[in-house]
């Protein structure tokens, strides 16, 4: 959207349509070169975690019937849970 603003700004500002399609394409470039930057730059500023602390934020899945589970349509026993 904001492009086309831009493109029809840039027209009635010339009255040329090659003046315009130029200037939107050198306008579309430098939205597309900063927005891959400030990705590159949110990327490089978060924290990388060890391998360990990934594995714990996993859900403990070991009270579950694996029997149960292996059923079409059934989950198992669920601790806690009123329903069996």
């Amino acid at each position: 959207m904001a492009i086309a603003i831009f493109a029809v700004v840039t027209y009635f500002l010339t009255q040329s349509i090659w003046t315009t399609v130029i200037n939107t394409i050198i306008c579309a470039a430098l939205i597309q070169i900063g927005y891959v930057i400030g990705i590159l730059w949110m990327v490089a500023r978060t924290k990388a975690r060890p391998a360990d602390d990934a594995h714990e934020e996993r859900a403990d899945t070991s009270g579950l019937d694996p029997a149960a589970s292996k059923k079409p349509g059934r989950i198992g026993n669920i601790p806690g849970s009123r329903h069996p």
